[in-house]
C-alpha cells in the first residue's frame, strides 16, 4: 500500500510518502519523492490557487498513493485572515485533487495520529525519522514532514489492524 501524509505548516504542504507492506512490518519512505510544496511567490489569488492545485494534482499522480491523510490543523488563536485562508486553500487544493484522482484523502485529528504512532498529539514534529527508513534527520523534518510521516504510518497502522481483525 502507498500512503501520503500531508501536513500543511509555513505556508508549504510537507509530504510523507511511504510504502507499507500489508503487516505493516516493512514501512518506508518512497524514495525520490517530493519532500514539500511551496504555492508560487509571483502568483496571486485565483492565479495561485489554480497553479498550486495542478502542481499538487501532479504531485499525486506521480505518487499515486492509495491514501491521502492529512494533519488536522491544530487550534490557534493567533492566526490572522491571511494565514488561515492560505491554511485553508492548501488544503482545498489538495483535496480537490484527490478527489479528481478518485484517492481516498481523509483529515485525522493530531490525538488520532499520536496514539496509533506513540508520539504525543503536540509532538508528532518529533516523530523517529528511523521508523520510515530514514537513518538521519531529512530536510524539513520539524517544519512539517515529521507529522506528515507520522499520519501515513498511523493510516497504515489502523489499516493493517482493520485487515488482520477481519
Amino acid at each position: 500500500m502507498k500512503v501520503l501524509g500531508v501536513a500543511v505548516s509555513s505556508g508549504a504542504i510537507h509530504y510523507g510518502a511511504l510504502t507499507a507492506a500489508d503487516d505493516t512490518q516493512d514501512i518506508s519512505h518512497t524514495p525520490g519523492a517530493p519532500e514539500r510544496l511551496v504555492p508560487a511567490l509571483g502568483l496571486t489569488g485565483a492565479q495561485r490557487l489554480g497553479d498550486t492545485h495542478q502542481r499538487i494534482s501532479q504531485d499525486i499522480r506521480v505518487l499515486q498513493p492509495d491514501a491521502v491523510i492529512i494533519v488536522a490543523t491544530r487550534k490557534n488563536n493567533q492566526w490572522v485572515y491571511r494565514e488561515a485562508f492560505d491554511r485553508i486553500s492548501l488544503i482545498s487544493a489538495l483535496m480537490l485533487s484527490c478527489v479528481e484522482q478518485g484517492i481516498t484523502c481523509e483529515e485525522w485529528s493530531t490525538e488520532r495520529i499520536g496514539k496509533l504512532v506513540d508520539v504525543p498529539a503536540p509532538k508528532l514534529a518529533l516523530f523517529d525519522c528511523k521508523e520510515v527508513g530514514f537513518p538521519q534527520l531529512p530536510l524539513y523534518w520539524t517544519a512539517g514532514r515529521g507529522p506528515a510521516f507520522a499520519a501515513a504510518k498511523a493510516y497504515a497502522v489502523e489499516t493493517s489492524s482493520e485487515s488482520s481483525e477481519g
